[in-house]
């Protein structure tokens, strides 16, 4: 998978490309629109994974007692 500065120096190279006449327009703007779009699905997958991020439900800390015995008859009811 390309890299965001993968895909500009690419895009880099082929506007030199274009430039000296080593390549077409025609390809030049198809190889943009490719870029283009990748880097669209790429934008809408780290929106989705900050909107998940928000949208998760905070996660609860645990404490644990100081003394061993405060686990043992914490809550602890015995009937018989």
């Amino acid at each position: 998978m390309k890299t965001l500065n993968d895909i500009k120096q690419d895009m880099s190279a082929l506007y030199d490309e274009l430039r000296s006449g080593a390549v077409e327009l025609k390809t030049a703007s198809e190889l943009a629109n490719v870029a283009g779009k990748y880097l669209k699905a790429e934008q809408l997958e780290l929106a989705k994974e900050i909107f998940l991020k928000q949208m998760a439900p905070p996660r609860a800390v645990l404490s644990l007692p100081q003394e061993p015995e405060q686990l043992t008859n914490q809550g602890v009811t015995h009937e018989h």
